[in-house]
C-alpha cells in the first residue's frame, strides 16, 4: 500500500489529529487512532534529519489551530505564542524518533513510540511552566467511555501510551502488507484493531455495568446548588460593577439557599473584592450562611500587592459563623486553598519569559501560586460530616494534582466529591468550554469521583464517577441548579499511584532500547569487498 503522492502526509495526519479532539457535538477521538499512521509511513524512507523536520513538524502545527485556536479570544497573540511554545514539544516524541530509527531501524524504532510519548507528556507537563496541557493526544480519548474506563488505573498517560500504539500497530501491519491485496490488508487491519480494541471495551464494560468494582458510596447523596453568575471576563471592573456583582451573585445565593442544598458552590473568582481581607464584607457573608444555614463553596481573588494576587477558594460554613467570634478567630486563622497551576501566558508568564512580562502582559497582576492541597469539611442537612476538594480553572488539567486533592487526609476519610470553580467565560461559546467540560470527565474517571462543575458561562453541572455528564445547566445566562451528587469512599490505582505508568514508560523506554541497539550491534556485518574475488572466479 502507498500514500496518495499529491497530498502531503503531514497535511493528512495533522487534519485527522486535529479534528480529534473533543471540540465538537460528536464524538471524534476514533480519529486519533490512526491520524499519525500517513506520518509514520512516510517517515521510513527520510534520508537526513533536515527532510525528517520538513515531513513531521508541518503535521503539529496544522492540528494546533484545531485544538486550541479558541485561546485566540484571551489574546491576538494566543496563536502566534501557542506555535513557537507549544508546537515544538508536542512534535519532540517524533523527532527523537528519528536518530532511534538510524540506530536501530523504523520498525523497531515505532515500538518505542507510545512509551516514550506517555513519558515525554508527563515530564513536560511538570517540569515546564509553559505547558498549556491541551496538545496531548490523551486529550483526544477524554469523552470514549465506551474505552477509556482504564484510565482509573494509568491515568491521562495510559490513554496516551494506548492511542498512540494504536496507530504504531496498524503502520506495522500496513508495511508489511506491501505486496498484498486491498482486501488482505483490509482484513489483518480489522482483526488487529478488534485485538487492541478488546481489552479497553472489556474493562469498561465490566465497571460501567458493575460499578460497585469501583465505587463505595461514602454516604448519601450530597445535594449541591450550583450558581452560575454569567459574568462577561471581558467587562471593565469599576466600583459600581463590583457592587452590581456582587449583588447578583447574593441574589442567585439567595435563590439557591432556599432550595435547602447541603452547599452551594460559585465559580472562580466570583467575589469581586478581597473577602476576606475585607472586615465588614466577611462578617455580612458569615451573617448570611449562618441565617441560610447552608455552607457557601466560592472562588476569591485576593490582592497580596499591586502587581500579584491570590487565586482562592474557600467554604464558608454554619459552623464556623457561629463560632467565629466566640473563640476570636481572625481571617488568618482559616484554611484556604490557593490554585497550584496557573494558565501560562494568561495568570503569569513563564519562568523562561518572566523578564519580558512588560510585553507580554502589560499592567496586568500575575497570580501568586499555591504548594499544598487541601479538602474541606462541611455538615449536611442531614448533619452529617462531608469532604469536598475544590479544583480551580486550569489545574483541572493536571492529573497529579487532582489526584492529591482527591487523596487528601487519611484513607478512612478521603475526599468524597470533587469540584471544579471555572472561569471559562473568557472563551464564549468556541469549543474551549467543550474541551474544558471533556478533561472534566477524565478527571471524574481517573479518581472515580462525581464533579460539580461551576462555570460562570458554562458549563456548569455534574459528572458521574464513569465520566458521564449527568445534568448541565444552560450557557451563557444566570441559572440556579440543585443537583444530587454521588459519593465514594474508594480510590482508583490511579489516585493512589499518579506517576507510576509514566515512569515506568520511561524505563521500559531506556531498557527496551539499549536492547534493540545491542541486538543490531551483534548482528555481523560483511563487507562487499570481501565477496569481489568470489564473484571474479566465473569470470574468464
Amino acid at each position: 500500500m502507498s500514500l496518495p503522492k499529491h497530498i502531503p502526509a503531514w497535511l493528512i495526519s495533522g487534519l485527522l489529529y486535529g479534528l480529534a479532539w473533543p471540540a465538537f457535538p460528536v464524538e471524534t477521538g476514533w480519529l486519533a487512532w490512526f491520524a499519525l499512521v500517513p506520518l509514520l509511513l512516510r517517515i521510513r524512507t527520510v534520508r537526513s534529519f533536515g527532510e525528517y523536520v520538513r515531513v513531521t513538524l508541518p503535521a503539529f502545527l496544522v492540528a494546533l489551530p484545531f485544538v486550541c485556536w479558541w485561546l485566540s479570544y484571551f489574546s491576538r497573540w494566543a496563536m502566534p505564542m501557542i506555535w513557537l511554545t507549544q508546537g515544538p514539544f508536542i512534535w519532540v516524541p517524533v523527532a527523537l524518533l528519528y536518530p532511534v530509527q538510524q540506530r536501530i531501524g523504523w520498525r523497531s524504532a515505532l515500538l518505542l513510540l507510545p512509551l516514550f510519548w506517555a513519558f515525554w507528556e508527563w515530564a513536560w507537563l511538570y517540569v515546564c511552566d509553559f505547558d498549556l496541557a491541551v496538545g496531548g493526544p490523551g486529550t483526544t480519548q477524554c469523552t470514549g467511555l465506551w474505552v477509556n474506563q482504564f484510565a482509573d488505573l494509568t491515568g491521562v498517560w495510559g490513554l496516551i501510551f494506548w492511542a498512540i500504539g494504536f496507530n504504531v500497530l496498524l503502520a506495522r501491519i500496513i508495511d508489511q502488507t506491501e505486496m498484498r491485496s486491498l482486501r488482505q490488508v483490509v482484513g489483518r487491519l480489522a482483526g488487529a484493531s478488534a485485538l487492541w480494541l478488546a481489552g479497553p471495551m472489556l474493562y469498561s464494560a465490566v465497571v460501567l455495568n458493575v460499578p460497585t468494582l469501583v465505587v463505595k458510596p461514602s454516604g448519601p447523596a450530597v445535594r449541591v446548588g450550583l450558581v452560575q453568575t454569567n459574568e462577561d471576563s471581558y467587562a471593565p471592573t469599576t466600583e459600581a460593577s463590583k457592587e452590581t456583582i456582587l449583588r447578583r451573585l447574593i441574589a442567585l445565593g439567595t435563590k439557591a439557599a432556599k432550595q435547602k442544598p447541603d452547599i452551594i458552590v460559585a465559580p472562580e473568582g466570583a467575589f469581586p473584592l478581597p473577602l476576606l481581607r475585607d472586615s465588614a464584607l466577611f462578617a455580612g457573608m458569615r451573617q448570611y450562611v449562618q441565617y441560610y444555614n447552608v455552607p457557601f463553596a466560592t472562588g476569591l481573588m485576593t490582592p497580596t500587592d499591586s502587581a500579584h494576587y491570590y487565586n482562592e477558594a474557600f467554604v464558608f460554613t454554619p459552623e464556623l459563623s457561629r463560632v467565629y467570634e466566640p473563640m476570636l478567630l481572625r481571617p488568618q486563622d482559616l484554611q484556604v486553598y490557593r490554585k497550584q497551576h496557573s494558565l501560562a501566558f494568561g495568570e503569569a508568564s513563564p519562568w523562561l519569559l518572566r523578564w519580558a512580562d512588560p510585553w507580554l502582559r502589560p499592567g496586568k497582576p500575575s497570580v501568586t501560586l499555591g504548594e499544598t492541597p487541601y479538602a474541606f469539611t462541611f455538615t449536611d442537612q442531614k448533619q452529617n460530616a462531608r469532604k469536598i476538594a475544590i479544583a480551580i480553572c486550569w489545574e483541572q488539567l493536571y492529573p497529579a494534582t487532582i489526584a492529591k486533592l482527591t487523596s487528601e487526609g487519611d484513607e478512612r476519610s478521603p475526599t468524597e466529591l470533587l469540584t471544579f470553580i471555572m472561569n471559562d467565560g473568557w472563551f464564549y461559546d468556541s469549543p474551549g468550554p467543550r474541551i474544558l467540560l471533556a478533561l472534566t470527565q477524565l478527571r471524574a474517571i481517573e479518581n472515580r469521583r462525581s464533579i460539580a462543575r461551576c462555570a460562570n458561562q458554562g458549563y456548569s453541572g455534574y459528572v458521574d464517577p464513569f465520566g458521564r455528564v449527568v445534568a448541565l445547566l444552560p450557557r451563557q445566562c444566570e441559572a440556579v441548579g440543585d443537583i444530587s451528587v454521588q459519593t465514594n469512599a474508594k480510590l482508583s490505582f490511579f489516585t493512589r499511584h499518579p506517576d507510576w505508568f509514566p515512569i515506568t514508560c520511561g524505563l521500559l523506554c531506556v531498557v527496551l532500547g539499549v536492547v534493540n541497539l545491542r541486538r543490531k550491534q551483534a548482528i555481523p556485518r560483511f563487507k562487499v569487498q570481501s565477496i569481489k574475488p568470489l564473484m571474479n572466479i566465473h569470470n574468464p
